[in-house]
């Protein structure tokens, strides 16, 4: 095995729910580990154009492609640039309308009245 057993006995013991580990089932679970681990590693692999280095974006992508690793989108979110996030930012707050935008600005006047009290 690869993963070191007592960090995985350490992970396992850190569920409330989980009082005594048995020594197979701790070795079943790690193996587990190892061989999901490969997979994504494998999945990620296959996607790239060069193989010299394994990225955050290949695990990204792999990750948004199969829908098996559905659960890990919002560990592994894809990358977007500052222009993408402000479009989508716009857009949230475009459609949530003017009750959030005169909160805002109520939340962001009453902050910087606070800063100027404080000096």
């Amino acid at each position: 095995m690869h993963l070191p057993i007592s960090r995985v006995r350490t992970i396992m013991k850190s569920t409330p729910d989980i009082e005594n580990i048995g020594l197979p089932s701790l070795h079943v679970v790690t193996k587990a580990t190892e061989l999901f681990i490969q997979k994504l590693a494998l999945d990620a692999l296959r996607g790239q154009r060069t193989q010299k280095n394994l990225e955050y974006n290949d695990l990204a992508r792999a990750v948004e492609e199969n829908e098996n690793m559905y659960f890990l989108r919002e560990v592994l979110p894809k990358k977007i640039t500052m222009a993408e996030y402000y479009k989508l930012v716009g857009k949230e707050s475009s459609e949530e309308g003017d009750d959030n935008d005169n909160s805002s600005q109520t939340s962001h006047s009453s902050s910087s009245t606070s800063l100027s009290s404080e000096n």
